[in-house]
């Protein structure tokens, strides 16, 4: 009899659980293409094609962002519908972080510290936005979770004088969010924070014999987990040794995200500005006074749970620190990373809250509610009615609608990275008239995402597409221009897609003349992409604004 009761409670709170998650992946995969492709996602696309040919090295072993060519290559995505493919594949991997993030809050606050998290998680507009697009920042946020939520069963479920076999599940997700990201190599610290945060052992005093005594009782999971990590790293870590030992260098990270590198800042700088930042990307995505509340909610966990705040708020820390540190151009996509265990911080913070509210045992039956908790359930709707709602609206309708940060408008909306004004150009080329004798209609694109039109034209279908490589300073600008030269010289008809705006081409450099047939805008004032057909050797250019079906 108390076994079926046991039975039905759980199916009382596993039921509502997965229906939730469930509704975090339709929220997530629901009109997954109404945002234009980004320069990236393409990017990581077309490395999915070719991961599992192994027929490169330096694509198969090089550490950056690799997991995720790996994840998305698992579904073979084919070129026309490889964006729904690769942002459905993000958004399936996303739900192991909520998992992960409801497990962890359940754990240390109870099943109302599981399921306010697990809400403001599916209900994040700054998971929803990331979990949506074809990278790897999504991967990584998913994983990193998941290395707080084995560290944490690692010290929980396991004696502390024993050597505790979770350790090893620690140690491999530890590795795996650094072959994501490495952003994520500062999560490899999470089982060592877990170690001298939720320990068993009562600290009389917090000084370095503690700290040894602590380090020496535990010395067995420690060692398991950084075996393990060794383990999953050593073979990238042999390739990048082995490619600099032969002088064959692998470029790890980009030199423009370094530290200064990119606009000649010091790190104090770089410390300020990003901070700054991540004030600004809270609050704009999830509202101040939820921004607010999980910083209070921080402060509060800390007071009256010490070992777990201390565990939370350093695991959030961690995530964030290789970003905030080092990030000369950050974007607001690092930092979700530490989304998730902040959000567990301030479910955290509730379910505390609540407890005191109304002096109820955490595992008391949350049903009928309680006051507490009825006050918690009206604040949590006013925020989702308030916040995630017309945000979900939008991004699936209208992205253009989205309240982002301006850093972000400008990436996904204006900038050359953006899909917008490119997918709106592929679909017109497709209608001009062919050039002979090739019998295509010849297209060379000179904007700063040209690899991913491929994604939306037919490999075998009217359009040639030509994507020389100009160089990030314009360096070879020259060799593009003579092969403009070359294709006007042979085909009848010759097309460019240009972005005048763009500071890596140099246009004056071409020897063609050109008149302009269409110019495709982007959202909020960004850059313009035009559609130009040249002919060979006039002496000057033609402006001319005609319909595209002439």
């Amino acid at each position: 009899m108390v076994e079926t009761e046991s039975g039905v409670k759980r199916s009382q709170e596993i039921l509502p659980t997965a229906l939730l998650i469930l509704l975090a992946f339709f929220i997530r995969a629901h009109s997954i293409q109404a945002l234009p492709p980004f320069n990236d996602e393409s990017l990581h696309i077309r490395r999915a094609e070719l991961i599992y040919k192994f027929t490169d090295r330096n694509l198969n072993m090089t550490l950056g962002k690799l997991l995720s060519y790996y994840w998305i290559g698992l579904f073979h995505p084919a070129r026309l519908d490889a964006i729904l493919v690769g942002r459905t594949a993000s958004a399936l991997f996303a739900l192991l972080g909520l998992a992960a993030a409801y497990s962890t809050a359940r754990l240390l606050f109870g099943r109302i510290g599981g399921w306010v998290t697990l809400v403001l998680a599916s209900f994040s507009p700054f998971m929803i936005f990331f979990d949506r697009l074809a990278l790897s920042d999504g991967l990584t946020a998913a994983l990193g979770m998941l290395v707080i939520w084995a560290s944490l069963l690692m010290m929980r479920r396991a004696s502390c004088d024993k050597r505790c076999p979770l350790a090893i599940w620690a140690g491999t997700l530890s590795g795996l969010v650094i072959i994501s990201k490495l952003l994520g190599l500062p999560m490899a610290g999470v089982p060592l924070v877990a170690v001298l945060t939720l320990n068993c052992q009562r600290v009389i005093r917090l000084n370095l014999a503690s700290l040894r005594q602590t380090l020496r009782i535990h010395q067995g999971k420690l060692t398991t987990v950084y075996i393990t990590f060794g383990l999953v790293m050593l073979p990238f870590i042999w390739h990048i040794a082995d490619r600099t030992i032969t002088g064959k260098y692998v470029n790890v990270v980009n030199n423009n995200l370094i530290n200064g590198a990119a606009e000649e800042k010091s790190p104090p700088q770089v410390l300020i500005d990003n901070l700054s930042s991540l004030w600004t990307a809270n609050q704009v995505l999830h509202g101040s006074i939820l921004w607010i509340l999980t910083l209070v909610g921080a402060a509060y966990v800390l007071w009256k749970r010490p070992r777990e705040g201390s565990y939370l708020i350093l695991s959030t820390l961690l995530a964030w620190s290789m970003s905030l540190v080092f990030a000369a151009d950050l974007s607001t996509r690092y930092l979700t990373l530490g989304v998730l265990p902040s959000l567990v911080i301030l479910g955290g913070a509730v379910s505390l809250t609540i407890q005191e509210a109304a002096k109820i045992n955490i595992e008391k039956p949350s049903l009928p509610f309680s006051m507490p908790e009825r006050g918690a359930i009206a604040v949590l709707l006013v925020w989702l009615v308030w916040i995630p709602l017309p945000f979900i609206n939008h991004t699936w309708n209208d992205p253009t609608k989205l309240h982002l940060p301006e850093a972000d408008q400008w990436e996904y909306f204006g900038n050359f990275g953006s899909g917008y004004a490119l997918v709106e150009a592929a679909r017109d080329v497709e209608n001009l008239p062919r050039s002979e004798p090739s019998g295509r209609v010849q297209v060379i694109g000179l904007v700063g995402s040209c690899h991913q039109i491929r994604l939306y034209l037919d490999e075998h279908g009217p359009v040639k597409l030509e994507c020389p490589f100009f160089g990030w300073q314009g360096e070879f600008m020259q060799d593009v221009a003579n092969l403009i030269d070359e294709r006007a010289a042979e085909e009848s008809t010759v097309y460019l897609l240009v972005e005048p705006e763009l500071r890596f081409t140099d246009l004056s450099m071409l020897h063609v003349g050109w008149e302009l047939i269409h110019r495709y805008p982007r959202p909020f004032n960004g850059m313009a992409v035009e559609l130009w057909r040249v002919y060979p050797n006039l002496p000057q250019s033609r402006e001319r604004d005609t319909p595209i079906a002439e």
